[in-house]
Formats: C-alpha cells, sequence, structure tokens
C-alpha cells in the first residue's frame, strides 16, 4: 500500500496548497488592510504625483501612478501603484495633485503601497464571490478525494500495481530535482530573491537613506545573466554619525561598459539608519529584475504539474 499512500497524500498537498493560493488571493487583500486598519499597522502619508500613465480605457479606467512621497525615515523615495478610477470625471488623478496614501507594514516583503482616500470596508458581494469560489473548490476536492478513497481500497492490490508502475513519479521527482538544484543557484547569483534579501531590500526602500558613496574597486563575478556579466562593486559612504562604512553589491553591467568601468568614482547607496553595515545599490532596489519573472514561472511550473497530476489521478481512477 506504499504507492497507494503516497499517491493519496501527494493528491492532497497538491489540493491544500491550491487551496491556500485561493483563501489568500480572494481575502487577504481587503481583510488585512481592514484589519491593519485596526491594529494600527497603516501609515498614512501624502503623496505628490509625479505622472499619470493610463494602461487601460474605459468607464473605470486602470491608471498608473508614479509617487513622491517621504518613507518611514522622512527620506523622499517614489513608488509606483496602479487603481482604478470610479470617478475619473473628478479628475483626482492628474500630476502635481496630492493624494492620500497608506503604508501597510504588516505587507513586509510585499509592496505595502496603496490608494487610502477612506477607510477600507469589506464588500457584502465581494466576500460573497469568494465563499462561493471556495464553496466550489473544497466541494470538487472533497467529491474527488472520497470518491477516490472508497474505490482505492475497494481493490487495494489492483490500485497498487497502477501506481507503482505510473509515470507520474519520474516527472514528479524531475520537477523536484530541478526546483531543488535550480532554486538555490538562482538565489545565490542573484536574479531570485529569498525572503530575508526581500525583507532587507523592503526595509532599505522604506526606512533607509540613499548617499554617494565612493566606489573602491570591482570584481567580475564570472556569472553572465542575458550575456552581460554580473560585477560585484565595493564601495565606502559616511552615515548620518559620520563613521565610514564599508560595503559590497551585485549589478548586471552591459558588456560594452565593461571597459568604462573603471572610470566610475561614485554611486548612489542605500543604507539602513538603524544598521549602516546593510546597504545596496539604489539602482537595484528600483529594478525589478528577473525574480518576479522567475517566481511566476516557478508557479506556472508547479500548477502544470499540479493539473497534469490530478488529472492522471481522475483518469485512473474513474
Amino acid at each position: 500500500m506504499a504507492y497507494t499512500v503516497l499517491t493519496l497524500a501527494l493528491v492532497s498537498t497538491i489540493l491544500f496548497f491550491w487551496l491556500y493560493h485561493l483563501m489568500k488571493n480572494c481575502f487577504c487583500r481587503y481583510f488585512c488592510i481592514y484589519r491593519n486598519q485596526k491594529n494600527g499597522s497603516i501609515v498614512t502619508k501624502q503623496a505628490t504625483i509625479l505622472s499619470v500613465n493610463t494602461l487601460k480605457l474605459g468607464k473605470r479606467p486602470l491608471l498608473e501612478l508614479l509617487l513622491l512621497f517621504d518613507n518611514l525615515s522622512g527620506y523622499p523615495i517614489h513608488r509606483k501603484i496602479r487603481v482604478w478610477d470610479s470617478r475619473p470625471y473628478l479628475d483626482r488623478f492628474k500630476a502635481d495633485k496630492k493624494i492620500p496614501i497608506g503604508i501597510n507594514l504588516a505587507k513586509k516583503p510585499k509592496d505595502p503601497v496603496y490608494l487610502s482616500l477612506n477607510e477600507s470596508r469589506i464588500s457584502f458581494t465581494f466576500v460573497l464571490i469568494c465563499s462561493i469560489k471556495l464553496i466550489v473548490y473544497v466541494s470538487g476536492c472533497y467529491l474527488l478525494v472520497s470518491e477516490a478513497i472508497n474505490k482505492v481500497f475497494a481493490s487495494p492490490d489492483q490500485y497498487e500495481n497502477i501506481f507503482a508502475n505510473s509515470n507520474i513519479w519520474y516527472s514528479g521527482f524531475s520537477l523536484l530535482v530541478i526546483v531543488v538544484i535550480a532554486y538555490p543557484l538562482l538565489v545565490k547569483i542573484g536574479l531570485l530573491s529569498n525572503k530575508s534579501a526581500k525583507s532587507l531590500k523592503w526595509d532599505l526602500i522604506y526606512y533607509g537613506r540613499t548617499v554617494s558613496a565612493e566606489i573602491t574597486s570591482f570584481r567580475d563575478t564570472g556569472t553572465l545573466v542575458n550575456h552581460n556579466p554580473l560585477v560585484e562593486f565595493f564601495y565606502s559612504f559616511k552615515d548620518d554619525s559620520g563613521n565610514l562604512i564599508k560595503g559590497s553589491d551585485k549589478k548586471i553591467v552591459g558588456k560594452l561598459e565593461i571597459d568604462t568601468l573603471s572610470d566610475i568614482e561614485t554611486m548612489d547607496v542605500t543604507y539602513l539608519p538603524k544598521d549602516p553595515s546593510l546597504s545596496k545599490l539604489a539602482e537595484n532596489l528600483e529594478a525589478k529584475g528577473l525574480s518576479k519573472h522567475l517566481t511566476f514561472i516557478f508557479l506556472l511550473a508547479l500548477f502544470i504539474f499540479s493539473a497534469n497530476v490530478i488529472f492522471w489521478f481522475y483518469q485512473t481512477v474513474f
């Protein structure tokens, strides 16, 4: 019964994993903001609109706003947010206008900035739609698993042999090897960020200060990203107390720029006032990089694998 138990455990794990993501996407955004408003995790600020980019036209156009506001250390930063303009006739979102924003500290290390025109309220329609989604998903999972268990244990030897000789184990093992090997490698070379790296970046953006640092040296790491070298820069700067701080950070440099790196004398560096030893090149904090895209690719691969397993399980049992 070993293969039968492992197969049922694999299917159950997949179903619970996507149930978690469904619940997170359905309820977290609105309920978390509402909860955090009540426990004081929301910091409100006034932001100046630098530019407005219309992403989608219509009665409720989708806008991308470039905002300028002071971070939690009082240092001016700019961030982009997207908003649905439910009242375009009011011309609320124009360049040079000021709008209220909220910084949700509980969302760390995710982007915490959102439009805060009024207190967040829970929509009954939204809750109803999310509840229907969850009821349908959970009901489908229950019917699938319960009926499968009844059929499998009615003929245990037959299904044990089927599960033992299935090719699904080879594809699952291959995907596991790819994730276990590829993820640490991508994190090491800086294309993917782990949770601690994301938290540091979040702290530097929303608590950090930016100064001009002197470039003391640099080295080619030997890693190529899209045929461009990944270079590590070593720098030094003075913090608010006048102490000399040394640090380093990596940056992707164009092939044609590699010969001119020796001419670079200074670069902007962002550091944490409470711990100046934690710093990064300022442009790295703004660069989106491949991290978000690679994370999406991993999730997409996991979804395809999950769908294949569930489809194969359904065909085999029913």
